[in-house]
């Protein structure tokens, strides 16, 4: 149930810097003194609607409950317990100061093996996801600590989950979307992104999140090679170089699995080389943010097709 209510007050003092929640006691008895007689008389005289308010009620509380017991079993209780609980899967870097430590998670079992083969073993991590990962915004907290993949990625991180949280336990101070470089990889990153969003939000807050950004073709022209990461940079550098003559090799990479370790690494994981999308949300974007996440990721179909219909004449890039 949902209600809007103008209360004019005198002094008012709100809780915290954001001010969302308004801090003066004496309103609660102005309200419900208002309300309460109301309410109740409706309650009585509409029974089937109080039942059905009642049952809600009682199926959120068991919720709640339910999400309390899921989250206390990924707990962390010492460094040693952490250790215990990675993924096997997880190909560990060898530093323990999570200040330089790089976890890429990475689509699929084969570009999974070319980043552990091409990785810098000091500090940076793999840990390779199976197909696409559980749609957090349509589940329940406890069936995403029951997914697979979600609970891996949980596991490795070491920090916690949901309200119980804690950064100082992050074992990864760069946390990194390494998926392919088409509509597919574009899908896994943003079920990815949502499951932070929802669930692990301090990460996306402090900065850890990022999109790598590997090359979708490879080009080669006079003896030189070339790197692209998508369809826009192909057409401007093909019009460049089609002036200066010779022959233009185009390759477009299927996934990541088709490169080479150490064309994987000089690309998409070496520091010094690649480039990288930090995720961040600024204040005047929050909003917007919850409502575009809730619509395109949310149970309501409706909310999509609107979307969709309302933006398709604004795609600049479709992948089909």
């Amino acid at each position: 149930m949902i209600a809007a209510i103008h209360v004019f007050v005198k002094d008012p003092q709100f809780q915290g810097q954001t001010k969302d929640k308004l801090n003066n006691t004496e309103v609660r008895s102005w309200v419900s003194g208002a309300i309460r007689p109301h309410l109740e008389q409706w309650l009585n005289n509409q029974q089937t609607q109080a039942q059905a308010i009642v049952t809600r009620a009682i199926q959120s509380a068991k919720a709640r409950m339910a999400s309390r017991a899921a989250v206390s079993e990924v707990r962390r209780k010492s460094p040693t317990s952490r250790r215990l609980n990675l993924p096997g899967k997880l190909a560990d870097c060898s530093s323990n100061d999570p200040s330089r430590c790089e976890l890429f998670l990475v689509e699929g079992d084969s570009a999974g093996g070319s980043a552990k083969q091409g990785r810098d073993r000091k500090f940076q991590a793999i840990l390779p996801l199976r197909g696409k990962v559980l749609n957090a915004e349509q589940a329940t907290e406890k069936k995403v600590l029951g997914n697979q993949e979600l609970s891996d990625i949980t596991n490795a991180l070491g920090c916690g989950f949901g309200r119980s949280i804690d950064l100082s336990k992050l074992r990864y101070h760069k946390i990194v979307l390494l998926m392919d470089a088409d509509s597919d990889g574009h899908h896994i990153s943003t079920l990815l992104l949502t499951f932070f969003y929802r669930y692990m939000r301090p990460l996306i807050d402090e900065g850890y999140i990022y999109l790598a950004q590997p090359p979708l073709y490879k080009l080669e022209h006079q003896k030189k090679l070339y790197w692209l990461a998508d369809d826009q940079e192909k057409l401007k550098l093909v019009n460049k170089l089609s002036k200066k003559g010779g022959k233009i090799d185009l390759q477009r990479f299927k996934g990541l699995g088709e490169m080479m370790p150490k064309i994987l690494y000089d690309t998409t994981l070496n520091p010094s080389k690649r480039r990288l999308l930090q995720i961040r949300i600024e204040q005047e974007d929050r909003h917007s943010t919850e409502t575009t996440i809730s619509n395109l990721m949310g149970k309501d179909a409706s909310e999509r097709y609107r979307f969709v219909v309302q933006n398709a004449l604004n795609v600049e890039d479709l992948d089909i």
